[in-house]
């Protein structure tokens, strides 16, 4: 048997009366979500989700090396403290146009030599 071939368990009776309710002659409109529990379809500003929210701690760091001055960094805030203290940043989620190197800028000057240098080599 591969991968798909088996058919998912369905509740017939719930996909039957949405079906009748999606194309009945006069279409209901708006947006709905299907309940995963009774598969009845209920309007968007309607739907409440069952809801397993709960506290949650998170634990400290390991301890770890730094690279930078090889001591151990044994909390996350003594993580942020050193990251300051040294300049440094954590790579991950930053955007990756703050981590290429910025190209250095031309002074004024030295952009119009470049075009006049430019201009008079192709004759104008």
């Amino acid at each position: 048997m591969s991968k798909g071939s088996k058919q998912r368990p369905t509740n017939h009776d719930a996909f039957s009366g949405n079906f009748d309710k999606i194309f009945t002659e006069k279409p209901i409109r708006g947006s709905f979500i299907q309940d995963p529990e009774t598969g009845e379809l209920v309007p968007k500003d309607q739907y409440y989700a069952p809801s397993n929210a709960s506290h949650y701690v998170m634990p400290d760091i390991q301890p770890y090396q730094s690279m930078q001055t090889g001591e151990m960094i044994t909390s996350r805030s003594h993580h942020r403290a050193h990251l300051k203290q040294h300049g440094l940043i954590e790579i991950g989620n930053e955007i990756k146009t703050a981590m290429t190197k910025q190209q250095p800028r031309d002074d004024r000057e030295s952009r119009k030599r470049t075009i006049a240098e430019v201009m008079a080599s192709r004759g104008y």
